[in-house]
C-alpha cells in the first residue's frame, strides 16, 4: 500500500503542476490583443430615437485601427467614440446604397459603435481584425 501512496501523491503532484502550467497560459494570452468584434442591431420598437449601441472593442494591438461596417438605411447616423476618454473618433451619415465599411486608424484605446436616427434592422459593426 505504502508504494501505491507515494505513486498517487506523483500523479496528483503532476497534475496539479499541469493545471497551474496550463492557468498561466490562459491568463498570458488574454483577450485585448486577440481579433475581437461587436455589433448591434436597431430594435423593431423603440421609444424616442430608434438605435443602438455596440459593446466595446480594443484597436488592433500592432495595425491600431478598427474597422467600422453598417447596412441599412441611408442617412442613418453613425459614431464611433473613445470608451475611456469620451472622444468621438469618427461620425457620419449612413450613405445611399445602405452600406458602408471604414477604416478608422491611429487608434489606441477602446471604443464603441452607436447608431441613431435609425431604420429597423439597420446594423453596424466593429472589429479589429
Amino acid at each position: 500500500m505504502k508504494g501505491g501512496n507515494n505513486m498517487r501523491k506523483r500523479i496528483l503532484a503532476s497534475a496539479a503542476a499541469l493545471l497551474i502550467t496550463l492557468s498561466g497560459a490562459l491568463i498570458a494570452t488574454g483577450t485585448p490583443a486577440q481579433a475581437a468584434s461587436a455589433e448591434c442591431s436597431a430594435p423593431f420598437w423603440s421609444l424616442g430615437t430608434r438605435g443602438c449601441t455596440t459593446g466595446t472593442i480594443s484597436a488592433h494591438p500592432s495595425g491600431r485601427y478598427i474597422d467600422v461596417t453598417y447596412w441599412g438605411c441611408r442617412d442613418t447616423r453613425w459614431k464611433v467614440w473613445d470608451t475611456g476618454t469620451g472622444v468621438t473618433v469618427a461620425s457620419g451619415r449612413t450613405p445611399s446604397g445602405g452600406h458602408m465599411t471604414r477604416r478608422i486608424g491611429g487608434l489606441y484605446g477602446s471604443y464603441k459603435a452607436q447608431i441613431s436616427m435609425a431604420c429597423w434592422k439597420d446594423r453596424i459593426r466593429i472589429d479589429n481584425t
